[in-house]
């Protein structure tokens, strides 16, 4: 009988022990702009835009704190568990990369644009003459890139070197170019263009660490638009 007292009065005493610790245990409030942000504290999700994670009990432990939000910067920091706060209060900042950019679903592919009768001449012989077409698809190019890299009429080729681009608040960086080949002939006059786009973070960029990506800087968006209004018919291979 003793024995079975003594060990209840342990039970409740660890019982009591663990309570307390558990009341001792201090709660870090976390609040993120904007709302919709999520919140993740050691790759754990704890809410959107508000959250409550258990401060580290040692002085030199760790919390990692991660909030993402589509179109803002990622927010990486750590709570230490001698940090006397009680709230943390983060403020995402706009992703420069999101908002300079727009998606394409033109963009790493070819397209085909069919070049307007009045930029082309058919020879009694039947050959295709597109040099009027030839020189305004140039022009057009140098309104968006300082320099055309290769052109070769008689190949029908033409391709843009890279253009790049940073963005402000941003750790990505968008490379462009484009390639143009003439695959005219007596039932079709017409160019396939393609417009690479390829993005990187800053830092391997000059690596060569460049992925395709399904996005074009703001500037650039309007030159599909003009090559059809200004070549010819556009539409998709």
């Amino acid at each position: 009988m003793k024995t079975k007292l003594l060990l209840t009065f342990v039970f409740m005493l660890c019982s009591m022990t663990y309570t307390l610790a558990i009341a001792r245990t201090k709660v870090v409030k976390v609040s993120v702009e904007p709302q919709e942000a999520s919140i993740y504290v050691d790759n754990t999700f704890v809410g959107n835009g508000y959250g409550e994670f258990p401060c580290p009990k040692k002085k030199n432990a760790v919390a990692v704190i991660r909030v993402e939000c589509d179109g803002f910067v990622t927010i990486n920091t750590k709570f230490y568990g001698g940090d006397n706060r009680a709230s943390l209060h983060l403020v995402m900042q706009p992703d420069g990369f999101i908002n300079g950019t727009e998606p394409s679903g033109a963009v790493n592919k070819f397209f085909t644009i069919e070049v307007d009768k009045k930029y082309y001449t058919q020879k009694d012989d039947g050959s295709i003459e597109t040099k009027t077409a030839w020189k305004l698809l140039h022009q057009i190019l140098l309104n968006y890139f300082d320099e055309i890299e290769t052109t070769d009429f008689y190949s029908g080729y033409v391709q843009t070197p890279w253009h790049y681009t940073e963005f402000t608040m941003s750790d990505k960086e968008v490379r462009n170019r484009v390639v143009i080949r003439d695959i005219s002939n007596p039932e079709l006059v017409a160019f396939q263009i393609k417009i690479m786009s390829e993005v990187a973070a800053t830092k391997l960029g000059k690596h060569g660490e460049f992925v395709e990506v399904d996005r074009i800087p703001k500037e650039l968006t309007t030159l599909i638009q003009e090559l059809q209004t200004r070549i010819g018919k556009l539409y998709s291979n």
